[in-house]
């Protein structure tokens, strides 16, 4: 789907997309592209939590929620694992810089 997407958008070259996904399968679509990965935990479906659930729950129960949702992201090789989209752009702005020094995912 990733490189339909970029063929679609005329968008070239493929490491300098950016594949955002909360799934293994979705991490794993875009290393096999060729696409900088991050995968997003908290807020992802391996927490499996809703807003409201994460604002107003088990702080202890969500932690260990989190944590498991980590460790199989950072497993399925991602380059980086955030909470949530809201934390995009410091990444974004990382990868820029790799890809100007050239860094390729």
């Amino acid at each position: 789907m990733v490189w339909l997407n970029a063929i679609r958008m005329n968008v070239s070259p493929i490491e300098a997309i950016v594949k955002v996904d909360d799934t293994i399968d979705g991490i794993r679509e875009g290393l096999a592209a060729g696409c900088w990965t991050v995968a997003v935990a908290r807020t992802g479906n391996y927490t499996a939590l809703e807003e409201q659930q994460l604002a107003s729950g088990d702080e202890a129960e969500i932690d260990k929620r989190v944590a498991h949702a980590y460790s199989i992201l950072v497993d399925s090789g991602a380059h980086y694992v955030i909470d949530s989209v809201a934390d995009l752009m410091p990444v974004i702005d990382d990868i820029e810089r790799r890809l100007r020094a050239g860094e390729k995912p």
